[in-house]
């Protein structure tokens, strides 16, 4: 049998990475949509609700995804963390439009609008984390 070859190496590599980050991300997630739903009918408002959750989901999310996902064995720097902040709030900034279409199409106030949400944030966060982040390394 002959050994694969680099991009089917590469491709494989990176299915375990995407899978890792959805187990990871399933924690995550589910603490986070919790909050949010739990803020969300004490009548905190989409948006106060959906702030609340990921702020506090943002340390923990960037900890788990650098030492389980990515498998990062460099030491963490500053600039690290400011582009995890920065692709944090591009995928952030998704989820929150997310939230107005859904609430300008009637949408206001569901659970269904807010899994939408977050679902819009986790695959944008994924792909820019691993560009730009921990981009994949060659050894």
């Amino acid at each position: 049998m002959k050994p694969a070859a680099p991009r089917t190496m590469d491709l494989r590599g990176e299915l375990a990475t995407l899978a890792r980050f959805i187990a990871v991300g399933a924690l995550n997630t589910a603490i986070g949509y919790g909050l949010i739903l739990c803020w969300l009918f004490a009548g905190l408002g989409d948006y106060a609700a959906n702030v609340a959750g990921f702020a506090m989901g943002l340390p923990i999310s960037w900890a788990l995804h650098r030492t389980l996902t990515f498998r990062a064995r460099y030491r963490p720097s500053g600039n690290e963390m400011v582009r995890y902040v920065v692709v944090f709030l591009i995928a952030y900034g998704a989820n929150l439009g997310t939230i107005a279409a859904g609430r300008a199409a009637g949408l206001g106030g569901s659970a269904l609008l807010q899994g939408l949400a977050v679902c819009t944030y986790a695959a944008l966060l994924f792909v820019l984390t691993r560009l730009i982040v921990f981009p994949a390394r060659r050894g």
